[in-house]
């Protein structure tokens, strides 16, 4: 019985082993060529696996989409949705402090892209293809991810920055989404002739884009 178990464990082990490796070759031949250029003979292949491991492992094709996303937005909507809560626990029914709000929001995507165990550049090289190639089924998963960070982040914005309408509050924080993905893909670019090559660890990075988005948040907007 022992000896089945642990063949029943390493047999597991490899099918677990095989769905990841999937999922990385997915992830990275959509990054480099787009959703709708990406065969199941190319991802198996990459992937060292049988051409039914798709099936076997997600279905099909569509569903192994959004495992590739479910992979890395699932956790960063939870480590959000976790630290707004911890935020506004603390603050009682305080005003909230608007630079934690916003760590809350940017921290766990920095620390996804710069530390994170799978190249998490590589995912934001795949999310600004999505945003720009659109597909009808991703767009359906994203909107479930998001939709409710937007919501409780917009609630908890209004209320650490009270003069602000819900409408700077939009543009504010797709003006920093916006800034805070281009700024990692050039992350491991060679910058132009003349400037420095950046070399920020991840806290650096948060401080530093935290200020950024605190002094956006508090700036006033000219008048018309």
């Amino acid at each position: 019985m022992a000896r089945k178990t642990k063949a029943g464990n390493g047999q597991a082990g490899r099918s677990s082993a095989t769905r990841e490796r999937l999922l990385d070759a997915a992830e990275r031949l959509f990054a480099q060529r787009g959703l709708d250029a990406v065969s199941v003979r190319d991802i198996t292949r990459a992937a060292g696996a049988s051409l039914g491991a798709i099936t076997y492992h997600f279905g099909a094709m569509r569903k192994l989409v959004v495992a590739v996303f479910d992979r890395r937005m699932a956790p960063l909507t939870r480590q959000r949705l976790e630290a707004l809560s911890a935020v506004e626990k603390a603050a009682g029914t305080g005003p909230l402090p608007l630079e934690a709000v916003l760590e809350a929001m940017f921290r766990p995507a920095v620390m996804e892209a710069m530390t994170g165990e799978r190249a998490g550049v590589v995912f934001g090289k795949l999310m600004a293809r999505s945003m720009m190639d659109p597909n009808p089924n991703l767009e359906k998963y994203i909107h479930s991810q998001v939709e409710p960070v937007i919501r409780r982040f917009d609630a908890a914005l209004l209320r650490a920055v009270p003069e602000l309408t819900p409408e700077d509050v939009f543009w504010r924080m797709h003006l920093l989404v916006g800034g805070l993905h281009q700024s990692l893909l050039m992350m491991d670019r060679k910058p132009p002739a003349g400037l420095p090559r950046l070399r920020l660890d991840a806290e650096t990075y948060v401080r530093r884009f935290v200020a950024f988005a605190t002094a956006m948040f508090r700036a006033r907007l000219p008048k018309a």
